[in-house]
Formats: structure tokens, C-alpha cells, sequence
């Protein structure tokens, strides 16, 4: 990895938003590079939205629906807990961009649905943890009353942010820019629609029942202790996380997928086709 990012001008990295060494690998190539050549190469880097998830069991947060996280107000981003997850990882990309060596975007989706129309068909993290968590219980399942919310955005709109991004960061005006723009304003989220997870899990639960992989399509709520005992990442189908996708919208951004709910159906029929479930 180090050495193809050393003869590398552009870097996206869409494999791993918590892998450290994979990340120092990077950095460590874009460094060589920029010796070699004397211009900043670009890194796109995929985080997530938890990073600004908090730590809820299930339930919904006014205080943190109403406090959203706005990518157009660095003093929001900064303000993202060290301790988060994805964050050390966003940390050594600013930092590598303070040093100046790389000129460092980062994009922190919410939960992505959809089917992708690229090479490589490719799960999102949240529908299959929710199958896993009903394949546990023998029944679909939700944290207490599962009003806790998240962002999605399709994975199609993913990708058409990811291009006006591209156009961006490559463009003259950004790349000659007399002063150089801070780390923190380079970071996008980029979401569509919001859902609870118990209505996430109810569309789950309609799909998994259709096929006969689950006796009832009825929900039931669970305590968080029995959750996270049926799957270890059901932690991430409790919280909550809003982050708006101000800059994203500025650029142009016009989410064309805004009904996660008809997607559902065919994202389970995949995620269960992957683990041999049909």
C-alpha cells in the first residue's frame, strides 16, 4: 500500500475507515510522493457517521436531533470527541494535511443503502447486523423502543457527491488556492433521509418474513444488554447520529434516491444471498 500510494497523485480509500496501520501505510506513500514530485497529492478518505454517534440504547435524543453536527461549521467538527470511533483515524489525515505533505478530504456517510452498479457488489455495515440480530433472537428485534435515528443516504447519491468531490479537490482554484484551506473545512457528510431503527428493523422484518427466514414480522423490543449478547455490533444499530450535509448541497449535491424504504427488500435478499441464507 505504501508503495502504490508513493506513485499515486489521487487516493481514495473506500476499504477501511479504522484501520491504523492501513492508514499510516497510506500517509507514509503520499509523504514519498510529495518529496518526489513537490505537490501535495490528494487523499479522499471514507470515514462514518459514528464518529458523532452517541451512546444511546435504542432511544432517541432530542437534545442530540436538535444539536445536529454541520459540516459547514468547523467549530462542529472539531468539537467531535477524540475518543469516537473512526476519529483517530480522521485525526491522522488532518494532521497529515496541517503538515501539508497531502491536501486531505474526508467524507463521512450515514448509513448507506442500495444496490451499487459497480464491479464489486458491496453490503453496507447496518441492514446485515440487524438480519444477524434476527437470525440470534429466532425473531426480528430492536434495542428498547428503537426510536434512536440515524441519517442514510442511497449509495448511487454516494457516488455523485464523491465526483462533484473529485472535480473539487483537482480543480485549479482549490489546488492554487493563495491560502490553504483548514483540515477541518475539507470534511463532508453526506445524507438524505433519517430513519428510526425500529423502522428500519419493521422493512427488515418484512423482508425476512416474506422469504420464511423468520416465523413473525413483528418487532420485538429487547433491553440493550440482550442486543449486544446476540450480536456484538448491535451498539451501532442503537445510537443516534445526525450530521447535515450543508457543504454537499452547496457544491451542487441533488440526492436523486430519497425513499430508503424501496430499497429495503432487495438490500436484505442480497445481504441474506451473502450469508447463505438462500
Amino acid at each position: 500500500i505504501r508503495k502504490a500510494c508513493s506513485q499515486a497523485d489521487l487516493v481514495f480509500n473506500i476499504a477501511d475507515c479504522d484501520d491504523v496501520p492501513m492508514t499510516v501505510a497510506v500517509l507514509a506513500g503520499l509523504k514519498e510522493r510529495f518529496e518526489q514530485t513537490g505537490r501535495r497529492p490528494v487523499l479522499i478518505h471514507t470515514s462514518g457517521t459514528g464518529v458523532i454517534m452517541d451512546k444511546a440504547q435504542g432511544v432517541l435524543d432530542p437534545k442530540v436531533a436538535a444539536e445536529a453536527f454541520d459540516d459547514a461549521n468547523e467549530e462542529d467538527i472539531k468539537r467531535i470527541p477524540p475518543e469516537n470511533i473512526h476519529r483517530n483515524v480522521d485525526e491522522l489525515i488532518f494532521a497529515a494535511d496541517a503538515e501539508g505533505y497531502i491536501d486531505g478530504w474526508i467524507v463521512a456517510p450515514p448509513t448507506i443503502y442500495g444496490v451499487s452498479n459497480g464491479p464489486l457488489a458491496r453490503d453496507s455495515r447496518q441492514i446485515p447486523i440487524i438480519i444477524a440480530l434476527a437470525l440470534a433472537a429466532g425473531k426480528p428485534i430492536c434495542a428498547n423502543d428503537g426510536s434512536a435515528t440515524w441519517d442514510n443516504v442511497h449509495v448511487q447519491d454516494l457516488v455523485d457527491f464523491y465526483e462533484l468531490l473529485v472535480q473539487k479537490a483537482l480543480s485549479p482554484a482549490t489546488r492554487n488556492a493563495a491560502t490553504r484551506p483548514s483540515p477541518y473545512s475539507k470534511f463532508f457528510f453526506c445524507e438524505s433521509g433519517q430513519h428510526s431503527w425500529r423502522e428500519l428493523t419493521e422493512a427488515v422484518a418484512e423482508a425476512l418474513y416474506k422469504r420464511g427466514i423468520v416465523p413473525t414480522k413483528e418487532v420485538t423490543s429487547v433491553s440493550y444488554e440482550d442486543a449486544v449478547k446476540a450480536h456484538p455490533w448491535a451498539f451501532a444499530v442503537m445510537t443516534n447520529s445526525f450530521g447535515k450535509a450543508t457543504k454537499a448541497r452547496q457544491m451542487g449535491w441533488v440526492p436523486k434516491h430519497v425513499n430508503w424504504r424501496a430499497d429495503v427488500d432487495e438490500d436484505v435478499e442480497r445481504a441474506l444471498k451473502t450469508l447463505g441464507k438462500i
